[in-house]
């Protein structure tokens, strides 16, 4: 093609035609501009293309990080509420509460609860967006937003760690039973020993509700207690939107689990150690299912062979509130098909008829 072009040119210049070179000479430029432009323009599209899959690539994991976040917000602000309930029940009606759980109910009270441990901040900084996209720009300025703001509650709640109680228990020489949120103190009574304490520790627990400076304290534990409640839930409010606008930005976005399982006494592996696993069927729901022989017992998903990421539920054979280090679920014998729904957080043990 060079050598006919040069042919061209030699003849144009050798006949004396030397206005027609220039037209050709001209052209043949013209020709090599355009070719030029659309070269950049295709490196311009493709490179334009890559900064979009990596930036998609990093905001689906910031997705499922903030998922995990709205998980351990609601496990705080439970943990919250069923503290202030149960001060509110020392303070109003601790007539009525049985006298061997109510040391317990003190200790419950100081309980710390969960930390809130984000890796939104680390993900972001590898959020390359645009400056010139005003979609990608107000995404990323609102995900920034969130990251500041859940970072400042985390320190809100280690400094919320203060105890308002037990020094009054020391006094007392009350020995700690060692309780954990896992438990409710006021509902489940078969996980808590009632003889823990003896009669004379109980008795001095008892004149402890009915003295002022502890009452004030108490109240000032509540005092806190509701505020951090109130915070959190409005971090959950703007964790939420933020889920929803990057669907919205992204809508094929999906959660990054993976190696979900079954576990428990009731699966066929009789213990806690080895998951059953389960098959992602829909990858941007994060549905996983399987069929799995159950025996009488409890079960809990989770991902992976450890526990940092293990959900469970009060209802059978189906839960619409699937519950981040959740209880665990009492099943019965038989042989179902499983449904998990990570991002709707439901679950489901459909029976399947021999």
């Amino acid at each position: 093609m060079i050598h006919f072009f040069r042919k061209i040119r030699h003849d144009l210049i050798a006949n004396s035609k030397f206005y027609k070179y220039l037209k050709y000479a001209f052209g043949e430029i013209v020709l090599v501009v355009i070719g030029i432009l659309i070269a950049l323009q295709f490196n311009n599209w493709n490179e334009m293309r890559k900064n979009e899959n990596q930036f998609k690539a990093v905001l689906q994991q910031i997705y499922t990080v903030i998922d995990q976040d709205v998980e351990r917000l609601i496990v705080v602000h439970y943990e919250l509420d069923k503290q202030i309930l149960i001060i509110d029940s020392l303070s109003k009606h601790s007539e009525q509460i049985n006298p061997k759980i109510l040391p317990h109910l003190l200790f419950y009270t100081d309980l710390v609860t969960a930390d809130i441990d984000s890796e939104i901040s680390y993900h972001l900084g590898f959020l390359k967006f645009n400056p010139l996209n005003l979609e990608q720009s107000q995404l990323n300025k609102g995900l920034i937003a969130f990251s500041d703001k859940i970072n400042e509650q985390a320190l809100i709640l280690i400094d919320h760690h203060t105890k308002y109680v037990t020094h009054f228990l020391e006094d007392i020489n009350l020995p700690d039973p060692s309780l954990t949120f896992g438990y409710s103190v006021m509902n489940n009574y078969e996980f808590i020993d009632t003889d823990f304490f003896t009669g004379i520790q109980i008795e001095h627990s008892t004149k402890l509700i009915e003295d002022p400076l502890f009452q004030v304290d108490l109240k000032s534990s509540r005092s806190r207690k509701v505020m951090i409640s109130r915070q959190i839930m409005d971090l959950l409010n703007m964790a939420k939107q933020s889920l929803d606008a990057i669907k919205t930005y992204y809508p094929e976005v999906g959660l990054l689990y993976s190696n979900v399982g079954l576990v428990g006494d009731a699966t066929q592996n009789n213990n806690w150690d080895k998951n059953i696993s389960l098959n992602l069927t829909n990858e941007i729901e994060s549905i996983w299912e399987a069929d799995v022989e159950l025996n009488n017992g409890f079960v809990k998903f989770r991902e992976g062979e450890n526990w940092y990421f293990n959900w469970g539920g009060d209802t059978f054979p189906e839960g619409n509130s699937l519950a981040y280090y959740g209880s665990n679920i009492v099943v019965k014998e038989g042989k179902y098909h499983v449904i998990l729904n990570l991002t709707e957080k439901t679950y489901r043990f459909i029976e399947i008829d021999n």
